[in-house]
């Protein structure tokens, strides 16, 4: 691939990263379904956009979304077909199938078979953990984890959950603990306002 860095950035700058459906959704049907490509790392190489961009698209456009959506399902089974093809092949005994170990890392990288690399989170950072579960959820729904993944990723943010409660209810203890000292203040200093207002009441 050669990518010319100084026109890429140009592009970026006079072309900011707009949603288009009718040139969009075709696309991503197109690069999917494109043995060669079908990754959304190709999509977003193809439109110039950032993976965040991509997410975002994502959560803004349900047909964008679907056409994603049925777009995995093409390129899984374009991925299936070349397994079928190359199960039928002969070779010599002792002679290392390349074209299988290629469709295999295929496996590992696109669909999760066996991988165990690293992954990707549309996680924002600054989002408090019970929102992060809710994020995790939505990007395990599209498939982009293992259920081993979700499961460590969920026992994660869980330890993360209660560590916020804690100190959330911290804070409130403390806070309790500042009101009371400024009552007590208050009242020794002679500013008791129920104490003031029983005794005009008794007069």
């Amino acid at each position: 691939m050669s990518l010319d860095s100084e026109e890429i950035y140009k592009r970026i700058k006079n072309k900011p990263s707009v949603f288009n459906e009718p040139v969009h959704c075709p696309m991503i049907l197109r690069v999917m379904m494109n043995p060669e490509k079908g990754t959304f790392s190709a999509f977003c190489v193809e439109a110039f956009i950032s993976d965040n961009t991509f997410y975002k698209w994502l959560k803004q456009n349900e047909i964008f979304l679907e056409c994603y959506a049925l777009g995995k399902m093409f390129a899984r089974e374009n991925w299936e077909e070349e397994g079928r093809r190359i199960a039928v092949e002969t070779h010599m005994i002792g002679e290392s199938n390349h074209a299988f170990e290629h469709w295999r890392m295929m496996g590992w990288s696109r669909y999760g078979i066996g991988k165990n690399s690293r992954i990707r989170l549309d996680l924002d950072p600054k989002d408090t953990p019970d929102k992060h579960y809710s994020q995790l959820l939505y990007q395990a729904s599209q498939g982009d984890f293992t259920a081993g993944e979700i499961k460590q990723l969920m026992e994660a943010i869980n330890v993360g959950l209660s560590t916020h409660q804690v100190i959330a209810l911290q804070k409130e203890i403390d806070q309790l603990k500042s009101d009371l000292a400024t009552m007590t203040e208050n009242s020794n200093n002679g500013n008791d306002t129920l104490a003031d207002k029983r005794a005009t009441k008794k007069d």
